[in-house]
């Protein structure tokens, strides 16, 4: 900021506007700078620690005085003019009056959109248009035809909240967004060193205080109620400060800890908040496993876990903490019995998980915790009944469950957990939308997930598992945008682009901060795998083949080898179609032929690959086309014919649950086989 400026940026915005205004102002006066860039001098002058002040006409005006005459003067003492752009802004005078007056008063001012609604392509036509930009600030372009003027779209469908505040803050600063956005990212690693030191000092001191436990009675008796206060805040508070931040391998030591003191007593000796602890453990390190890809290991602590709290809650049936710690035990044994696909056994340990909730809210009807487990249970449950293909009972779980916790939300407006489980609701209902609502119901639950995460991650809430869920809502609403596949719109091809080419970084991050965790490195594969097809699409083969060889190497990592799961043998397949559709477009058939192969054999070799895996069918459809297309390009129509018919039949029993890329590679077959051309694609 010159001397001869008072505000960082002036924002500009139609009175419909003002929420979004209000929005972005306040993002950006709490917008703080990563230390490292503090001080840097760029073309705009040194990097401040702040981007205060920024005007806002509704909070910054007097009370009394010339708004004309205060508005110009606010102009002239701003750095940067922010005009929040919309169809409303198009047909607001006093936002292009505004915009005219700041290139009047301040020639040399920078002046960036933030885009919020209508069409960037639209123009500037205020009359019934859906254009966005005013014409004011479509006046500087002229000179550069087709030029668009700079600044971040916020819509869900472009870059979002999060992304376009770093966009606004970088072009404010004339910082590189990349250059941003890894400064911040390395600032959010060491808030959690602290944290990290500090749980492996509390580990030394149990260690210490398990061995002198039984040097006295008196004294033992003493330090067993410091050890076990000790536990208690290990497998409650620690545990909700470090799982956020991925710090697996410290959680991993805590429960191995835990257990370690319990076997060094006899177990008649344990009271039950101690059996209590005892099972949470199992639990916490059943978790790890299971994050780390070792179901067999996470399998047989949950298994321990359940028959500890059964035992529990025969003793003390009515105590609604025996209930609630046997409830996680019946989940996460039906979550094990889900991850490798015996749904008939999820579905019996669901039920009894959904009836224990049941039971709670029957204690407390207004317990919020409770009320958040009779939710989770008709998640799980339609997730149950979404594998079996039992569509109106999962729509109708899910439905219920995404009610549940909006009431819960609205009701805790402070409380993150709340509004996550709100998105992760959403989630779901987006996933079987798709096969009962269509396209564009399924499109705008993500956009009101994405939007849930973007409201988090806004308000500074420093969760890497929220970043990691909301680059996976992300990611799936690129899908939904390109699902149409050859036939997706030029417009939605270029949102799905700039979704996945954003969160990138954001996916790299992750994996940095934590390569063990299997959860994140899936979502860095799965990421550059669907940027991969996306570029394909857009006729970027060089940038598909680069996504899809960072995904390989990621995909190289032990952990990923020796994972078993369908999670991740689906990811591989994927890749195998990705591979195959890349060898294709830099014209290497046979190569492309050989991997398509791979993949069919892979799919029969899976006999339940339906509903083994979530995108089994379009696996198979896709594969099928793109050979049929092979033997169509060297003459053998009708070997093409064969293959597209032997698909046609093998999914015409399961059409109606077809997701939307799968239906759309589905219907394309069948337009060919009705056409007898077999060449087209």
């Amino acid at each position: 900021m010159s001397g001869q400026t008072k505000y960082r940026a002036f924002i500009s915005y139609s009175h419909d506007d003002s929420r979004w205004a209000q929005r972005i102002h306040r993002a950006l006066e709490a917008y703080r700078l990563p230390g490292n860039l503090v001080g840097t001098v760029t073309a705009q002058g040194p990097v401040p620690k702040r981007l205060i002040p920024i005007f806002r006409d509704r909070d910054d005006l007097p009370a009394a005085g010339d708004l004309t005459a205060s508005v110009r003067a606010a102009l002239a003492q701003s750095d940067v003019l922010i005009v929040v752009c919309s169809p409303a802004a198009v047909a607001s005078r006093w936002v292009n009056q505004e915009i005219d007056e700041f290139r009047s008063v301040n020639p040399q001012g920078q002046i960036l959109a933030a885009i919020v609604a209508g069409d960037p392509a639209g123009g500037g036509d205020g009359e019934g248009g859906n254009g966005c930009f005013p014409a004011a600030l479509l006046e500087s372009e002229r000179s550069e035809a087709g030029a668009e003027p700079v600044g971040a779209d916020f819509r869900s469908r472009g870059d979002g909240f999060r992304m376009g505040i770093v966009k606004l803050a970088a072009g404010m600063l004339g910082l590189r967004l990349d250059q941003i956005i890894q400064r911040d990212l390395q600032r959010r690693q060491q808030r959690v060193t602290v944290v990290t030191i500090l749980s492996l000092l509390l580990a030394v001191l149990m260690s210490g205080l398990t061995l002198v436990a039984f040097s006295a009675r008196s004294e033992a008796e003493r330090r067993k109620a410091d050890a076990e206060d000790l536990i208690e805040f290990m497998l409650s508070d620690l545990q909700d400060k470090l799982e956020p931040v991925g710090r697996l391998d410290v959680l991993d030591a805590v429960g191995e800890k835990v257990l370690a003191y319990y076997a060094a007593q006899p177990t008649r000796q344990l009271s039950a908040d101690a059996l209590g602890r005892q099972s949470r453990a199992f639990h916490l390190l059943g978790e790890i496993e299971s994050a780390e890809g070792d179901l067999e290991a996470a399998y047989g602590h949950f298994r321990r876990a359940y028959d500890a709290t059964d035992q529990l809650l025969q003793i003390a049936g009515d105590d609604p903490d025996r209930i609630f710690e046997h409830s996680q035990s019946a989940f996460w044994v039906g979550y094990y019995a889900w991850r490798r696909g015996r749904l008939d056994d999820a579905e019996a340990q669901f039920l009894e998980y959904r009836d224990l909730a049941e039971r709670l809210t029957g204690i407390d009807a207004d317990n919020m915790d409770w009320l958040a487990e009779r939710a989770y249970a008709n998640t799980n449950l339609g997730v149950i009944y979404l594998q079996s293909a039992r569509l109106p009972e999962a729509r109708e779980a899910f439905l219920a469950a995404a009610e549940l916790v909006a009431d819960l939300a609205a009701r805790q407006p402070d409380s993150i957990q709340a509004h996550v489980d709100h998105a992760n609701a959403l989630a779901w209902v987006a996933t079987v939308f798709e096969m009962t609502d269509g396209r564009d119901a399924a499109i705008s639950a993500r956009q009101q997930e994405i939007a849930i995460y973007e409201d988090q991650l806004a308000a500074e809430v420093d969760d890497w598992n929220i970043r990691r869920d909301a680059i996976n809502a992300e990611r799936a609403l690129a899908r939904l945008l390109i699902a149409p596949g050859p036939d997706t719109p030029a417009a939605d091809l270029q949102t799905a682009l700039g979704i996945l080419e954003a969160t990138s970084f954001e996916a790299d991050a992750l994996l940095q901060r934590d390569p063990a965790n299997g959860n994140w490195r899936l979502t860095s594969v799965r990421q550059r795998l669907w940027l991969a097809q996306a570029r394909l699409l857009a006729g970027d083969t060089a940038g598909a083949r680069e996504a899809y060889l960072d995904a390989s190497a990621y995909m190289a990592h032990p952990s990923w080898m020796s994972d078993t799961s369908a999670r991740i043998a689906e990811t591989r397949l994927y890749a195998g179609l990705v591979e195959a559709r890349i060898f294709v477009a830099m014209a290497q058939f046979e190569p492309a032929r050989l991997r398509l192969d791979q993949l069919m054999t892979s799919l029969v070799a899976e006999s339940n690959w339906q509903t083994e895996f979530q995108y089994g069918p379009y696996l198979f459809a896709a594969a099928a086309n793109e050979l049929a297309s092979l033997e169509a390009r060297r003459g053998g129509d009708e070997a093409a014919a064969t293959l597209r018919t032997h698909m046609v039949t093998i999914l015409t029993p399961i059409a109606g649950q077809l997701r939307l890329d799968a239906a759309t590679e589905f219907h394309r077959a069948q337009s060919m086989i009705a056409s007898g051309d077999m060449a087209a694609h």
